[in-house]
């Protein structure tokens, strides 16, 4: 019950950085395309300090486990998904927008800030697993959805500059390497930035839209219950079915911090792919919106449910 507090609490503060950035595109202060700007200082300069902070740590066995634990519970829980994606898409008529919100999650940008909030910064490495694998699935499961005739470009996600931050981090984890005081320093205080610059950005492009526009996007509600609720309650399920928390020192937390990232709201990312790819961005940004917004209450319930 404390954590669904704390979790709660985090996720209300995290709501009023939203009402900032929404305040001043109402108050014309900015615009929704100097959102842009934002959103790529965090994508190519936030996150992967942030990516490479959470690996200045000390290797222990305990730790290697706990984020081969990490990476199994992410691989297992996006399979699933992604069969579950497979099995209900044409009975439901999902269209590749609305496919892809509903499986994907934003499992960084407001993961990691209410990891920190909840858990301790420490814990924030446990996060890299599930980051890793569903970066991966971006641009290969994701983009192919998205895109006709789609191929997957291996060198296309081994240049990813997050996960080339990632690899960086896990090597000098690996290695017992330290970045120097001073460049640690810097790389650490811009990686604490991204709780509140993605949450800007979100309450920026809530403030430039036409909410009368939400009632066209009838299944709205059936998407963010599939994001918010469906996805998440199957992944809690197959979690507690298959013993993985015992598995290792911390296991319990370890999946909990696993969770958390498969019960977060609709990936924002999937509003940039959709823009690239030609599809209905305005509709992707639609969801990302009210599944952000919304799981301000999903997520501490199912905190909760997981701690039953």
């Amino acid at each position: 019950m404390m954590i669904s507090f704390l979790l709660g609490k985090q996720i209300a503060a995290m709501l009023l950085m939203v009402f900032m950035g929404f305040a001043i595109v109402r108050m014309k202060l900015l615009s929704v395309q100097d959102s842009r700007v934002l959103s790529a200082v965090s994508l190519y300069i936030v996150g992967p300090c942030m990516m490479l902070d959470a690996f200045q740590l000390d290797c222990t066995p305990e730790r290697v486990h706990g984020l081969l634990l990490s990476a199994g519970a992410a691989a297992f829980a996006l399979g699933l998904g992604i069969v579950l994606n497979f099995l209900i898409r044409r009975p439901l008529a999902l269209d590749p927008v609305e496919q892809t919100s509903a499986l994907y999650s934003n499992s960084g940008n407001l993961i990691i800030p209410i990891v920190v909030y909840v858990f301790g910064q420490e814990w924030v490495l446990y996060t890299s697993g599930f980051l890793i694998m569903q970066t991966v699935l971006f641009w290969t499961h994701c983009s192919t959805v998205l895109q006709k005739n789609a191929k997957i470009s291996i060198l296309r996600i081994l240049t990813n500059v997050n996960m080339l931050a990632v690899f960086a981090g896990a090597v000098m984890f690996v290695l017992g390497l330290r970045l120097p005081e001073v460049p640690a320093m810097a790389v650490h205080a811009v990686g604490v930035m991204i709780g509140p610059l993605c949450m800007i950005v979100t309450g920026m492009l809530i403030g430039s839209m036409d909410f009368a526009r939400f009632r066209q996007y009838r299944k709205l509600p059936l998407i963010v219950a599939l994001r918010l609720l469906f996805y998440p309650l199957v992944t809690l399920v197959a979690f507690r079915l298959s013993g993985m928390s015992g598995w290792v020192e911390n296991g319990e937390t370890i999946i909990m911090i696993s969770f958390f990232a498969a019960s977060a709201p609709v990936a924002s990312s999937i509003t940039q792919m959709a823009h690239i790819y030609g599809r209905n961005a305005e509709y992707a940004s639609v969801i990302n919106v009210v599944s952000t917004l919304l799981c301000v209450f999903s997520m501490p319930v199912l905190a909760w449910m997981f701690q039953w």
